[in-house]
């Protein structure tokens, strides 16, 4: 288990542009949101940021597959440093609380849980599964894959 002390994390007022700085310093792929309380309200992921530096009339419809246009290339548009660095400043008025992954999508489970339940969350979501105390509503950490099959294998 990742626990809240290794775990990077942001607050819900966190800014897009700083939760980019948080990727990019610690190579992480997704930050959990928790308040000044360690109260647990989602996660804001790499794959989310990424949408949101993508032009707007790009992902018109996205959740929407039968009215989507494909888009065969965006090949047209270019993406200098200078583009990404005004694109990213453009989000730092955005903060991470209105930009978080829909909640369906993210596993989150008791410390609880049985192990063979996290290994199959971690297997259907392809992705980190969240531990919130179901007590307090507390960020309590993350299983990796890593820590899964550890203690799978303990």
């Amino acid at each position: 288990m990742v626990s809240p002390d290794r775990q990077i994390t942001v607050k819900p007022d966190t800014s897009v542009r700083d939760a980019f700085q948080l990727f990019k310093q610690h190579r992480a792929r997704f930050l959990p949101v928790v308040d000044d309380n360690g109260i647990y309200h989602g996660v804001f992921t790499a794959p989310t940021l990424l949408k949101l530096l993508l032009p707007k009339a790009a992902t018109i419809g996205m959740n929407l597959e039968s009215t989507r246009v494909p888009i065969g290339s965006l090949g047209f548009m270019s993406l200098t440093k200078e583009d990404f660095a005004e694109q990213l400043d453009a989000l730092r008025d955005e903060n991470v609380r209105d930009n978080m992954s829909s909640p369906v999508n993210i596993p989150v489970v008791a410390p609880t849980t049985p192990i063979m339940e996290g290994i199959f969350l971690y297997y259907k979501y392809k992705r980190h599964v969240v531990l919130v105390d179901p007590d307090t509503g507390r960020f309590v950490g993350t299983l990796s894959s890593n820590s899964l099959l550890e203690k799978a294998l303990a």
